[in-house]
């Protein structure tokens, strides 16, 4: 840890929290609860049965919205995994900690000429986290906690980060630098992440099981542990009997042409998947669910559940577009991954607070990522650090039903993806949300809580509020010194795309 870290942190834990009057005498540490939070990659809102999936069987996740306090519209602070992932570490949103692409990210159209690139995206402003954020990991580890990293870290290199161990954790456990990692030993070309594994291992069984042997560990003192797991990114494999299982029930769904699979959006450059149907990817969810189950019960089994606040969330929209392997679908929310559109921003949040969730509990407050490190240091009776966590704001009224203060929620994803996203920004206002699309010059504006698919533009009928709120979004991109896209000076509309073969040639030699 910096010594700049280091004092930021020491001032934090001496001065009163804001709003909340926690003074600096505080309850012996091995009084605190412990700490495990629970991401999911490329988490779709509607992978869950309690979110109306009938195809998709998640029996451990649909029980634990019953107990736990269940978020139904938890947004990500971006639609891609690398900002996310540094957001809920610092509190600050993209356009603000810079890390707005995934890393090591890209600054042109994937398998298209620049010149089909109506605006320039740059690569994102920062290449990692930084060093002088002190991490959610750094705050509870100053103040006496064990804490532990296990899984996808991709928030830079770690060559320039340090990775975990650097940013926060005592302890780490195959972490994976980005996205290089599979389903089934040796992972993708790593067998070092489990050094004792063998084939036909399953990379979420081992980490889970690790998992649970660090929660079971005795100690005399609370643990954060922070389990990023590698599933439901591709390469999606599932356990042969669970695909057998999925590919009988997929053989009963009423049968679909191609064009009926894939939605046509006008503002999108690839269609994506309007129905789950995917044998592998059911049965890959499945054996997460099984496993997330067997974890809370090992908590139960050791008599730690009552003093555990849990989190369980993802880090991105479910990838809908046909991209690498089998994808999700998430309708009747629009898009999927990469989009700014609900499908690509809105993931399940489940939470556990001993003593202060309880069966039923749910909100439709929105809520997003960066809220999750106020919300923690809350929960512990710990002080807030607003200068650190300046875009989160706690959640803790909620569990007292009452109001958030919060004034509007932003995004700012200014690049081409190949799921079929075009560059955009957005904001959220009360119940509406307006989208700055760069490439098709256009603005958006839908009330997302009377139409959660999307499907009304309101902009044409509302030009005043589509003024205020461009206005209110475009004031923050600059206050937060966030990069917005620049007219091409290339820019050819009628430029030959780069054929299919080629493009895939091209990425075969990169590697």
């Amino acid at each position: 840890m910096t010594n700049n870290k280091v004092i930021a942190t020491l001032c934090a834990v001496t001065t009163i929290a804001s709003g909340c009057g926690v003074q600096a005498a505080e309850p012996p540490i091995e009084n605190k609860p412990n700490v495990l939070f629970v991401l999911i990659d490329d988490f779709g809102w509607k992978d869950v049965g309690y979110n109306g999936s009938t195809f998709y069987e998640t029996p451990e996740l649909d029980k634990l919205s019953k107990d736990f306090m269940r978020f139904d519209r938890c947004y990500t602070p971006s639609p891609m995994c690398s900002p996310t992932r540094v957001s809920i570490m610092t509190g600050k949103n993209p356009a603000r900690h810079g890390v707005t692409q995934w890393l090591p990210g890209k600054a042109t159209w994937p398998n298209h000429p620049v010149a089909h690139q109506r605006v320039i995206c740059k690569v994102p402003k920062s290449p990692a986290i930084k060093n002088s954020e002190v991490t959610l990991g750094e705050a509870l580890q100053k103040v006496g906690y064990e804490t532990a990293f296990y899984g996808k870290w991709h928030m830079g290199p770690l060559k320039k980060t340090g990775g975990p161990k650097a940013h926060g954790f005592d302890s780490q456990m195959a972490v994976i630098e980005a996205n290089r990692c599979a389903m089934f030993y040796p992972f993708r070309g790593h067998p070092e992440y489990f050094p004792a594994a063998k084939e036909g291992d399953n990379f979420t069984d081992l980490l889970t099981n690790n998992a649970i042997e660090f929660v079971s560990k005795k100690r005399d003192k609370p643990f954060f542990l922070y389990l990023a797991h590698f599933a439901m990114h591709a390469p999606i494999a599932s356990k042969p009997e669970l695909e057998k299982k999925f590919a009988e029930k997929a053989r009963k769904l009423s049968p679909m042409s191609e064009d009926e699979l894939k939605v046509k959006d006008s503002h999108a450059h690839q269609p994506y998947n309007r129905r789950q149907q995917f044998p592998d990817y059911a049965g890959e969810l499945a054996t997460l669910d099984e496993n997330i189950g067997k974890l809370i019960q090992s908590l139960k089994d050791t008599g730690q559940y009552d003093n555990t606040i849990i989190f369980i969330t993802g880090d991105n929209g479910g990838r809908t577009a046909f991209f690498h392997s089998s994808p999700t679908a998430v309708q009747p929310l629009r898009a999927g991954k990469t989009f700014t559109f609900e499908g690509g921003l809105r993931t399940p949040l489940l939470i556990h607070w001993p003593g202060a969730t309880k069966p039923g509990m749910h909100t439709q407050t929105s809520v997003t990522s960066t809220d999750f490190y106020p919300t923690i240091l809350g929960m512990l009776g710990l002080p807030l650090q607003p200068e650190q966590h300046k875009d989160g704001v706690s959640l803790l009224p909620l569990f007292k039903d009452r109001k958030l203060s919060r004034n509007a929620m932003y995004w700012h994803f200014p690049h081409y993806q190949g799921e079929g996203s075009y560059p955009s920004s957005a904001i959220r206002q009360d119940d509406f949300k307006l989208i700055v699309n760069y490439h098709l010059k256009d603005v958006q504006l839908f009330n997302v809580v009377d139409d959660i698919g999307e499907t009304n533009d309101l902009a044409g009928s509302m030009p005043e509020k589509v003024k205020v709120m461009r206005n209110k979004l475009m004031d923050y991109l600059k206050e937060t010194g966030a990069h917005i896209p620049t007219d091409n000076p290339r820019y050819n509309p009628k430029a030959k795309p780069i054929p299919a073969k080629k493009a895939k040639d091209a990425k075969e030699k990169k590697k």
